[in-house]
């Protein structure tokens, strides 16, 4: 599952262990997306907080604002999720960027999906998330129930129903619309960069109203780009696999799939230009956009297909 889930699917509470598990499989066990975490594990803090396009200076370039726009920034859930993540980005600036980044991302998705068809089962989601509403309660007594929602508030300044009828519920129709796109993949090759520059320049009006509304600061363009280290575990044409955490005795003629397994942390990387110089098991820092890959993940590697450079 991508970050915008792994953010969404946040939620922190002391329980007892049973408990715990209980809410993690409740929460991100039982509705497991098939699209792969978009994002490098290792460099998921690192992209959250570079690769923030969404600029006033984009708006004012390429993509133009245009008339009709009917989009309208789900505030409940850009606050709330900004209470959820306040914990794990200290600078008020750089949290209000970040939050605003992942949910302008989940719901360019889900638009470029309702774009080529798709259309919201909005029952069977209701349906669903009531279900897990109720098991993630029935596991908890009365008192240990109010000792968690006590714990939530404290933490987060929000109540367990809340995070359920607004940020998981939106976990839920992002999650359905990635799905669909993954047995429904479009005509033409697309990637995440493209649909949401698109996404951007079609409601750039909404958008900047809504990030003057709320303060938040425009980013560097060039932060566009960030880095993934580590050792090259093959090379497949003009393709080349990075991994992390193995080395090269530990992988030596294992397949491509087997080594991604092995591996602490990997990543697929198309080349524009001569990769001669490259071989198998040096190490590599690669320079990305991390939304360089393409929407539809059902039948190939995510390989993240811009890359800036490499030393």
């Amino acid at each position: 599952m991508n970050e915008v889930k792994r953010s969404l699917d946040r939620i922190v509470g002391d329980v007892t262990t049973d408990k715990e598990e209980l809410k993690q499989r409740v929460l991100s066990g039982k509705r497991k997306s098939k699209r792969k975490n978009p994002f490098p594990l290792v460099a998921t803090v690192i992209v959250m907080t570079a690769v923030l396009l969404f600029t006033f200076n984009v708006f004012q370039g390429e993509y133009l604002k245009k008339d009709g726009s009917e989009y309208e920034v789900n505030e409940e859930l850009y606050d709330l999720l900004l209470k959820s993540e306040q914990h794990e980005i200290e600078d008020p600036d750089e949290l209000r960027t970040v939050v605003m980044q992942r949910l302008v991302e989940s719901d360019s998705l889900i638009e470029y999906a309702k774009s080529l068809g798709y259309e919201a089962d909005e029952q069977a989601m209701k349906e669903e998330l009531a279900k897990e509403q109720q098991t993630f309660f029935e596991g908890f007594n009365e008192e240990e129930l109010n000792s968690v929602e006590q714990t939530q508030l404290e933490n987060f300044g929000y109540t367990y129903e809340q995070y359920f009828q607004t940020i998981h519920k939106h976990t839920i129709q992002f999650t359905a619309a990635v799905e669909w796109l993954d047995h429904n993949p479009p005509a033409e090759h697309t990637t995440q960069r493209e649909v949401l520059d698109a996404f951007l320049g079609t409601h750039a009006d909404v958008i900047t109203e809504f990030m003057e509304k709320k303060q938040i600061p425009p980013a560097d363009p060039s932060s566009v780009y960030v880095e993934f280290e580590g050792l090259v575990a093959a090379i497949e044409n003009r393709r080349v696999l990075v991994v992390q955490g193995v080395e090269k005795d530990q992988i030596e003629g294992m397949s491509a799939e087997e080594i991604q397994d092995a591996a602490y942390d990997s990543a697929w990387f198309e080349f524009d230009e001569t990769i001669e110089q490259l071989a198998l098991y040096r190490q590599i820092n690669v320079t990305f956009d991390p939304l360089s890959y393409p929407v539809s993940q059902a039948e190939q590697e995510k390989v993240f297909e811009d890359v800036s450079g490499w030393e």
